[in-house]
């Protein structure tokens, strides 16, 4: 579990995670209403070259296509049955070698594909620091966990 004292933190460690991103991984995000999960997909995506992320809770998947990968970034928070997946298109997005998938709220449905990563952001402090604390499934999920915890306890 690492500690992230402000939202330019959180933006940091999706920046140290694009370091190590490649097309086909899968990123589940977990974490309540403003935990930063959006907040850490904009350090994500600006690091790879997407230029600036905003929240796809309304329009559920936004796409940033300009940068070293392309960006999938889709928010299941407004969706209530799992009959509405398939119209946004996840079969398509999830190992695509062209670009990455960032899930939020991907632990309301059953959408990941066996190897991912999933990172979980949760507040502490009455809402002022967040935690992120980062898991893996499968060897390539597994190795991007251990690479981005790495990353972030080497930069404190």
């Amino acid at each position: 579990m690492i500690e992230l004292d402000s939202a330019a933190d959180t933006a940091r460690a999706g920046d140290r995670l694009a370091r190590h991103v490649a097309g086909g991984d899968a990123i589940a995000l977990v974490g309540d209403l403003g935990a930063g999960k959006t907040t850490f997909v904009a350090g994500l995506v600006a690091a790879l070259g997407g230029g600036a992320a905003a929240s796809p809770t309304f329009s559920l998947v936004n796409e940033y296509p300009g940068g070293r990968l392309v960006v999938w970034h889709v928010d299941l928070y407004r969706l209530e049955r799992p009959a509405e997946l398939p119209e946004l298109g996840l079969d398509d997005m999830i190992g695509d070698p062209r670009g990455i998938v960032v899930i939020e709220w991907a632990d309301r449905f059953d959408v990941m594909p066996p190897d991912h990563l999933r990172i979980e952001l949760a507040h502490t402090d009455a809402g002022r620091t967040r935690t992120l604390t980062a898991t893996g499934t499968g060897p390539r999920g597994q190795a991007l966990a251990g690479m981005l915890t790495a990353e972030l306890l080497g930069s404190s």
